[in-house]
């Protein structure tokens, strides 16, 4: 007797290779929107962080040469260009000498703070700055205090 295919088997197998493939496409597919803070956001918030970090030391540079530059009893104004958004999100840029600091804020709740001591007993400075509307160049003014 020489052996024969049933036919059954044969579709048996069909199906459960599909079912198989279709099970791990769908847990790859379930993987992929489970880790998408890892592949998506996270290098997305390092970038932001870092574009932040960048803007922050040129300012704070700026800021620091501009108090040195600064005659007494006068002013110094110099004109800072920002990027119109940081990570396709709008920020806002605040320049306070009364607390020696630069705070940038993100819409997305980033939060960054660089501190210039000494600027609040050498200037007045007040800047408020934000990307609305397509913002990137800032006037900054500083006085000296007599």
């Amino acid at each position: 007797m020489s052996p024969r295919c049933v036919s059954g088997r044969r579709g048996v197998s069909v199906t459960v290779a599909f079912i198989l493939f279709a099970c791990s496409a769908l847990i790859f597919i379930a993987s992929l929107n489970l880790y998408q803070r890892a592949f998506i956001d996270f290098p997305s918030d390092v970038a932001i962080q870092r574009q932040f970090n960048d803007i922050g030391n040129a300012l704070s540079t700026e800021l620091t040469a501009a108090i040195l530059a600064l005659p007494h009893d006068g002013s110094v104004e110099f004109v800072e260009t920002f990027p119109q958004k940081i990570g396709m999100h709008q920020y806002v840029v605040r320049v306070s000498a009364g607390d020696d600091q630069i705070q940038m804020r993100s819409f997305k709740g980033f939060y960054f703070n660089y501190t210039l001591s000494g600027m609040g007993a050498e200037t007045e400075a007040s800047v408020n700055m934000t990307a609305y509307g397509g913002i990137s160049h800032v006037r900054i003014t500083l006085n000296r205090r007599i």
